[in-house]
This record gives C-alpha cells, sequence and structure tokens, in this order.
C-alpha cells in the first residue's frame, strides 16, 4: 500500500462514518408510548434533582512522594 494512500484513507473514511452514525441516529423510532414517556422524563428529573458528589482538588504532584518518604 502506498504511503499516500495510508494518508488519504483516514480523511475519506471519516466523512463517510460521521454521514453514516448521523442518519442512524436521527431515524424515526416511531410512537412512544405515554407511561414509557413519562418513565423517561421521571428518570431525567431525578438524575437532575441527585445530588452531586463533592469536587475533590487534584493532588500537588510530589506531595505522595514526601508522605512515603517522611513514614519510611
Amino acid at each position: 500500500m502506498p504511503v499516500w494512500l495510508a494518508w488519504l484513507l483516514p480523511v475519506l473514511l471519516a466523512p463517510l462514518l460521521a454521514v453514516a452514525w448521523t442518519s442512524w441516529r436521527s431515524r424515526d423510532r416511531g410512537p412512544v408510548e405515554a407511561r414509557e414517556s413519562v418513565e423517561a422524563y421521571e428518570r431525567f428529573r431525578r438524575a437532575l434533582t441527585s445530588p452531586t458528589p463533592p469536587a475533590v482538588p487534584a493532588p500537588r504532584s510530589g506531595s505522595a512522594r514526601r508522605q512515603v518518604d517522611e513514614r519510611a
């Protein structure tokens, strides 16, 4: 396989895959029963109102190493 073809294939395949994925995701799914729609909305509301875990700051570089060295 020529090297130029290896560079050209992703450029040609990426838009084709994007179009295929977009058309599949936007397909008509048909009517939904009212009960299923209400259940999906209730799950959505529970997810939005559930408490989120507290944000934990990222450890600073080298702090873990110092703690291990101090124990030894």
